[in-house]
């Protein structure tokens, strides 16, 4: 079974049980806290994808480091995983579970690229206009590019807009090193 699609599974059961108990909001803030320690901890998830290692010890393990800092919920999703052998998996399930969240209250990543760290009215601007056209919450990772030289580049969902000095002088360039002059001889 392909990754995407396990952790997509296992992501929505979590989020709809979490949305019927009615302990969504605590649920997502463990698996972004889940999903940030197993990023940061690559010994922990050699130990998770770890074949020889048993599953009950793999649970005694996730539960000795989460345990009073998670719901309940999600102290028994941990059993879960680790009883049906997915628990090599659950740093994708947490990705797939912010999917989840994100969509369901209407939030977009967006990644805001500039070549110096833009003001907050030029910001709020640009992503005013943005949050009009697409009808969403957008939650904004700035980001400093000096190689643009000047302007911005926004990036959400699939799509990209460059307005950076840098790709102005490119296309530029690419006008001016076609030969428009013809001789009249």
């Amino acid at each position: 079974m392909r990754i995407k699609i396990l952790a997509n599974r296992y992501a929505q059961a979590v989020f709809d049980l979490a949305l019927e108990m009615k302990v969504l909001e605590a649920v997502e803030k463990d698996m972004r806290l889940i999903g940030k320690v197993l990023e940061e901890n690559r010994p922990l998830r050699k130990v998770l994808a770890n074949p020889v290692i048993d599953w009950y010890k793999k649970d005694k393990v996730l539960i000795a480091l989460f345990r009073g800092k998670v719901n309940v919920l999600t102290e028994k999703f941990f059993r879960l995983i680790t009883r049906k052998g997915r628990e090599e998996y659950l740093q994708f399930i947490c990705v797939a579970f912010d999917e989840i969240y994100k969509e369901y209250k209407n939030i977009m990543p967006i990644t805001l690229t500039t070549a110096y760290k833009a003001e907050k009215k030029e910001k709020d601007a640009i992503l005013e206009k943005v949050a009009d056209v697409t009808k969403k919450i957008l939650e904004a990772d700035e980001k400093v590019d000096e190689s643009l030289i000047g302007g911005f580049k926004l990036e959400f969902e699939d799509y990209q807009y460059d307005d950076s000095i840098k790709v102005q002088l490119k296309r530029l360039g690419n006008e001016f090193s076609d030969n428009l002059y013809v001789s009249k001889i």
